[in-house]
């Protein structure tokens, strides 16, 4: 008999995810954060220990193709045993690349203080805060994570068939009502700033210093720092070695050369997905909808962004097609001060075309209808495109 203290007592105490259901919806739910996701997938794919785990650099998983074998073993005792690189671990590690551009030599858990690896008691701490939002008891952090590969290693989760339809008819979506918050003076800078970009009042090729931006808006440099981060992060400014923050170029003509850019290359990626796609991009895409009409509810507009871009790359994602996805990801960079265009002004009718084809695109995906599914992409990357242009003749005319 195990005594009370004994350390076996402990081990035996850890509980797995039992259920297949959980795995999706944690995964679902972790689908925004590549760098989560690909902790979360790591471990229950790989048995990995926690010390190797978090010691993980990019160099140790770069270059790995789908089958090949990966560079560390789930446990130490055991010389013959091996993983291979997974389909589905080999994608979450190219979203996490796409995602963070890290440098070789990076850990890929790093932690927020700087260069250095996540501690353990900082990951498990993130993972029991997974299981707490998931509503899934009782777990032990990144121990409950490495246990349930062990039990999946050993046969005891069954096979996850059509678990998709079962989730989403037990699955029960509520919409809350988020509190009102007045705007701090972090986003009211940014909001003057992007403004005076979209209508003109700063010109593209105008340099953008700090100190005289502070000046003007009576504010200190921190705030004005911070909104020209954002700016870039959204290319509505380009922040060049010693020239600074440089405005540029937004007009129509680009708008219209980057949509004929997007339909030759997103088209062929959905004709793939929906061909390919799984039942947890099903399940996703499921939740990444609901998730959009709640932000369109409550007018949430940096979330109607996120979401509508989550939900198109988890199609495009479905065509796996690595090459064609980063193409893809450098052209959504160019169009993402656009579509902040688009879900930020109130002079037009708020745009309808995300709440128009997104569940349309999701019936059809079920099908694998692969050429309703890129019809209706057509109609809502083009209708987006003519509604932005509006936007830009409506502020001409102003």
């Amino acid at each position: 008999m195990l005594k009370k203290n004994d350390p076996l007592n402990k081990v035996h105490s850890i509980k797995s995810i039992s259920d297949p259901l959980d795995i999706i919806r944690l995964r679902a739910h972790l689908n925004s954060i590549p760098r989560n996701l690909l902790l979360f997938d790591l471990a229950i794919e790989t048995g990995i220990s926690a010390k190797q785990l978090l010691g993980l650099r990019i160099k140790d998983l770069h270059g790995i193709e789908v089958g090949k074998r990966l560079p560390f073993l789930p446990r130490k005792s055991d010389s013959c045993s091996y993983v291979n690189m997974s389909y589905r671990l080999f994608q979450t590690f190219e979203r996490y690349m796409l995602d963070a551009k890290p440098a070789l030599d990076d850990y890929i858990f790093k932690s927020r203080k700087g260069s250095a690896p996540l501690s353990r008691s900082s990951a498990s701490r993130l993972v029991r805060g997974w299981f707490d939002k998931a509503g899934i008891s009782g777990m032990s952090g990144l121990s409950s994570l490495r246990k349930t590969w062990e039990d999946q290693h050993a046969g005891f989760l069954p096979e996850e068939k059509e678990q998709g339809d079962k989730m989403m008819a037990r699955a029960e979506t509520k919409y809350y009502l988020d509190t009102i918050k007045a705007p701090t003076l972090q986003e009211m800078v940014y909001k003057k700033l992007e403004q005076a970009i979209v209508y003109g009042h700063i010109k593209p090729g105008k340099q953008l210093i700090v100190e005289e931006l502070a000046r003007q808006m009576g504010v200190s440099r921190i705030p004005v720092r911070e909104a020209l981060g954002r700016l870039e992060a959204r290319n509505f400014i380009t922040i060049k070695p010693q020239k600074g923050a440089v405005v540029n170029q937004l007009s129509m003509e680009k708008l219209w050369e980057m949509l004929e850019v997007r339909l030759l290359v997103e088209l062929p990626a959905t004709k793939k997905a929906a061909v390919r796609r799984s039942k947890e991009a099903l399940i996703s895409l499921e939740h990444l909808n609901d998730q959009y009409l709640s932000a369109s509810r409550n007018n949430d507009s940096d979330k109607l962004l996120r979401i509508n871009k989550e939900f198109h790359f988890t199609i495009y994602r479905e065509s796996r097609m690595p090459v064609l996805l980063t193409i893809i990801e450098n052209i959504w960079n160019q169009v993402s001060p656009y579509y902040h265009i688009m879900f930020r002004q109130t002079e037009l009718t708020d745009p309808l075309t995300g709440l128009n084809y997104h569940r349309k695109m999701l019936e059809e995906m079920r099908k694998r209808n692969s050429e309703e599914v890129c019809r209706l992409l057509r109609r809502d990357i083009t209708e987006s495109t003519e509604f932005v242009v509006n936007v830009f003749k409506a502020i001409e005319l102003s």
